[in-house]
């Protein structure tokens, strides 16, 4: 593996925990509209990958889970707990101090 590769698959792994505290404090969230999302992102993740995260952040006490019925289907939907508010809110200064310090003032335009 090379190492661009190797730093970026460990920020992802970071980034995507982040991603889905923050999602889950806005409104109730289910495992496919958060893979939607992140695709829109250009990231692509297995059920295989999103669930077991979803299902640790539960076990760690930041997330937890009801199973409403919609169109006739189980669907788990995922809430953020008290927990999981104060370590989003740590997590998203943390991160604005560390992103204003490694990122450049004018970063060049996306192409």
């Amino acid at each position: 593996m090379n190492l661009k590769r190797e730093i970026m698959q460990s920020f992802w792994q970071g980034i995507l925990r982040f991603f889905i505290l923050q999602q889950a404090g806005q409104s109730p969230i289910y495992g496919g509209r958060l893979k939607k999302l992140l695709q829109e992102w250009g990231y692509e993740i297995s059920p295989g990958s999103l669930y077991p995260l979803l299902h640790a952040l539960e076990k760690a006490n930041l997330l937890h889970s009801r199973v409403k019925i919609f169109k006739g289907r189980a669907r788990k939907y995922y809430d953020i707990t008290d927990q999981g508010r104060v370590l989003l809110a740590e997590l998203q200064a943390d991160l604005a101090v560390i992103m204003s310090r490694v990122l450049p003032e004018n970063p060049p335009p996306l192409t």
